[in-house]
């Protein structure tokens, strides 16, 4: 039987307001990632962000039963505005493809 996996937050993370050019970052966020089985770990086949965030680590290819992983996230905006993407976890648990939404605000400099 599959294991299930759980991430933390469930739905959506907010990386905030950056300034939009001159390379500025973020600062890094974090996805918790679960394994809630008690005997069966979990393989990941891709852990991947879209839009204007970046995965700073992950997780290894694999996660223990009853163990927990982190995703690193940061924003680097492409433009001015809200901006929006998704973090997506495919794996053999049962409960596959889990995602987050990402969301961030693309800012002008202060003057």
């Amino acid at each position: 039987m599959p294991g299930t996996l759980e991430v933390s937050p469930k739905r959506l993370l907010e990386l905030g307001k950056v300034v939009f050019g001159e390379g500025a970052v973020s600062k890094p966020r974090h996805v918790t990632i679960t394994n809630k089985s008690k005997t069966t770990p979990v393989t990941f086949s891709s852990i991947a962000t879209s839009g204007d965030f970046a995965m700073a680590s992950g997780c290894g290819a694999t996660i223990g039963p009853k163990s927990t992983c982190k995703v690193t996230i940061r924003f680097l905006p492409t433009g001015f505005g809200g901006r929006e993407g998704t973090l997506t976890i495919n794996s053999n648990a049962s409960n596959s493809p889990r995602s987050v939404d990402l969301t961030g605000n693309g800012t002008h400099a202060k003057r």
